[in-house]
């Protein structure tokens, strides 16, 4: 059986996923609640995986994943 560290929870649904999966199986919602700023030519782009209730980046203050898809 698979130890705590290696399962992620799904904010929307519920569903216990594996750490490796990047959206739920069930709802198909992200898993993760990333940074959503995108590399430009000014800038590398930031992708940090943030807190589940962030609606922020906690680096950058871009607007996450989970904000966007109105999961917070």
């Amino acid at each position: 059986m698979a130890n705590k560290n290696e399962l992620q929870t799904c904010v929307r649904c519920g569903y216990v996923a594996d750490k490796d999966d990047r959206y739920c199986i069930r709802c198909g919602a992200p898993l993760k609640n990333r940074c959503t700023k995108e590399k430009t030519l000014l800038h590398k782009g930031c992708y940090k995986v943030n807190k589940p209730d962030a609606k922020y980046c906690a680096d950058c203050g871009t607007e996450t994943t989970f904000s966007t898809w109105g999961l917070l």
